[in-house]
């Protein structure tokens, strides 16, 4: 029901609108999900199901919301406390954007370099245009997979994060080692190496914890292995990394 309706909508409303009425499109298009069952805990929609993508994600049929969107609100929210800090937030999903500027933060910046989200800045990670030691908080979901210099932007991120100030960085992690070849340029080969065409490495969770060490980085490696979180349709196998600047 909902990818018929978002078919539709493609088809008869310009482009230019879409982003102006999106919220109530997805007003309408959610309807015939409400229900009990499940509640997303961005936009607390309680619904019968949620919209099932091709990829076999949850979607929340009301603010757009993904699996790994839902476990990060779920992290800002209860370990930390986010009055009056100043957070950075590389490629925002517009739902936890959304929901982040309602708080009471000092400073919230939004960044996007290819365009492909709705931010305040364009920066580049491997060269970011803001003082040192500027942020309390860094959300780096799935940035760093896309970028070719990930050592000079991991030296980036802990050079602008105050003393105390952390990072929390998800990417599709393997086991072993990193998988990276600096000869694999071709988005048809970036699909076949690294599973999607803009992606330039597959990291494991060792090694990208090597390397955040490597940079002075202190790393805990949060895990959830349990299915026993569907209520918010959160992925029942996921891990974020969490790295802090002690000194």
């Amino acid at each position: 029901m909902y990818h018929l309706f978002k078919r539709i909508f493609k088809l008869l409303v310009p482009k230019r609108w879409l982003t102006v009425i999106e919220p109530y499109l997805r007003n309408l298009a959610s309807i015939p999900y409400v229900g009990n069952e499940y509640q997303c805990n961005l936009c607390n929609f309680r619904m019968s199901q949620f919209v099932k993508k091709a990829n076999g994600q949850l979607l929340c049929p009301r603010c757009g919301s993904l699996p790994r969107t839902r476990r990060l609100f779920h992290v800002l929210t209860t370990q930390f406390d986010l009055i009056n800090k100043t957070v950075l937030h590389f490629s925002p999903q517009k739902s936890l954007s959304s929901r982040l500027n309602q708080f009471d933060l000092k400073h919230y910046i939004t960044a996007d370099f290819a365009g492909e989200f709705k931010a305040l800045k364009k920066i580049d990670i491997t060269a970011i245009e803001e003082i040192d030691s500027s942020f309390d908080l860094i959300i780096c979901y799935h940035i760093l997979e896309h970028v070719e210099q990930d050592v000079k932007a991991l030296r980036e991120l802990f050079r602008v994060l105050k003393i105390g100030g952390s990072v929390l960085i998800q990417t599709p992690f393997k086991e072993g080692e990193i998988y990276e070849n600096s000869k694999i340029v071709e988005p048809k080969d970036r699909l076949r190496h690294f599973g999607q065409k803009d992606h330039v490495r597959i990291y494991s969770v060792k090694g990208l914890v090597s390397r955040l060490e490597l940079t002075g980085f202190t790393v805990d490696v949060m895990t959830w292995n349990s299915p026993d979180s569907n209520f918010h349709g959160f992925k029942a196998r996921e891990t974020v990394l969490l790295a802090t600047k002690a000194s």
